[in-house]
């Protein structure tokens, strides 16, 4: 890094957890650019929220000093700022190139491989085929059911959401030939709204076909086709989740998935805003279309997570028993809504509450509850984990 440089730290992911009696925080990227995590102080995240890009080494020296009253001295502020910009978690032109060079790497991968394959479940189909075995197969009809236009499944990993998995995809239409459009949340931060992959997808049980007529028809649009970018979908989990499962009940059919991962719909969190009026709307309105043209069954999958609420996403204070019991009553509210098929009382519920929950599957639940015309709802499952510290909620829902 350049000597005569600010330093600024780009937005990461930052965990609290207890070391030895100690507590430390984790220093994640969530846009994948280092898979290294970081284990930091409570010194250390202070100098790192110092770091601006408008002050320099002295300036925080000095800052340091008078929050402290301790002196940190400029070799130490220098070393940890070497150490952000060796793993790339500082935004300058070290950043900037590494991400061109990756991005490049990726726009020319035919396919996108299973990012979390080895990581949160197994890399060896075997052994994936036996890990879904676990959670899937029990009480699962022949042929999955009827008639299901829509579903809303979990995107947390499989070990905590299978209470939820197995029963809601235990559901999942088998029809030869069926469109998967899977709407996931966008933990990284993306431009658009929209964020359409048009690549096949590879797992461990085998290649996904990316939607080939559908895919054709977006390329040609002149409102969607600008939302292509695959960039976003390189390392996001949301989609991924669903796939080896999906691959599992379908084994030897065919079928194809078009990838959408969705950003935030936070611009209508002030008074007077409706996604239903803007951006939002102009982008269902012309997926509509472009489906209309298509001839085979389509079914929308929503990769959607709730609440996350606790130390890990910042709130202060004990997660008790009252605060959970808050959190699921008003994830009740959102129930409600998904079973009424309701996209605009759904965000509107999000809204009201200032979105001080988290609910990271609102773009995805909103958008599917918007692809929806005369269709009804049912909530297949809801779970509320939680490890004491922090809780993250979610739902399995299915519409006909």
């Amino acid at each position: 890094m350049d000597n005569g440089e600010n330093a600024k730290v780009r937005w990461v992911d930052i965990v609290p957890v207890n070391h030895e009696g100690r507590q430390v925080f984790v220093i994640r990227d969530p846009e994948g650019i280092t898979d290294k995590s970081l284990v930091v102080t409570r010194e250390v995240l202070f100098l790192l929220s110092l770091m601006d890009g408008a002050r320099s080494v002295r300036d925080i020296q000095e800052e340091y000093l008078r929050a402290s009253g301790k002196l940190m001295y400029t070799e130490q502020i220098t070393s940890v700022i070497e150490t952000m910009d060796k793993h790339f978690l500082l935004l300058n032109d070290r950043y900037e190139s590494e991400v061109q060079r990756l991005r490049k790497e990726f726009d020319a991968m035919p396919c996108r491989t299973a990012f979390l394959s080895g990581r949160s479940y197994p890399d060896n189909a075997e052994e994936l085929g036996l890990l879904l075995d676990g959670f899937l197969m029990q009480g699962r009809g022949d042929g999955g059911s009827k008639n299901v236009k829509a579903m809303i499944a979990p995107h947390i990993d499989y070990e905590r959401g299978m209470g939820v998995y197995g029963p809601t995809y235990r559901h999942l239409p088998e029809e030869e030939g069926t469109l998967f459009v899977i709407f996931g949340t966008c933990h990284k931060f993306a431009p658009r709204t929209w964020n359409i992959s048009l690549k096949d997808l590879v797992t461990p049980l085998g290649t996904i076909k990316a939607a080939e007529e559908v895919g054709r028809l977006i390329r040609e649009d002149p409102y969607l086709k600008e939302y292509i970018d695959e960039w976003p979908h390189r390392n996001e989990h949301s989609i991924e989740l669903q796939l080896p499962i999906i691959q599992y009940f379908l084994k030897k059919k065919d079928f194809e998935v078009l990838s959408i991962l969705t950003g935030s719909l936070h611009e209508y969190m002030e008074d007077g805003a409706r996604p239903e009026q803007g951006e939002a709307a102009e982008l269902v309105k012309a997926l509509k279309g472009v489906l209309k043209a298509y001839d085979g069954p389509v079914v929308f999958l929503a990769a959607a997570d709730l609440a996350h609420i606790g130390a890990q996403f910042g709130d202060p204070g004990p997660l008790d028993r009252l605060t959970l019991q808050d959190s699921e009553q008003r994830d009740g509210e959102l129930l409600h809504m998904i079973r009424n098929v309701d996209a605009a009382g759904f965000f509107e519920t999000v809204r009201r509450e200032g979105d001080r929950r988290r609910i990271c599957g609102l773009s995805p639940i909103y958008f599917v509850l918007s692809m929806l015309d005369s269709c009804r709802g049912e909530v297949i499952g809801y779970q509320q984990w939680t490890d004491g510290a922090s809780s993250v909620s979610f739902v399995g829902a299915v519409f006909y």
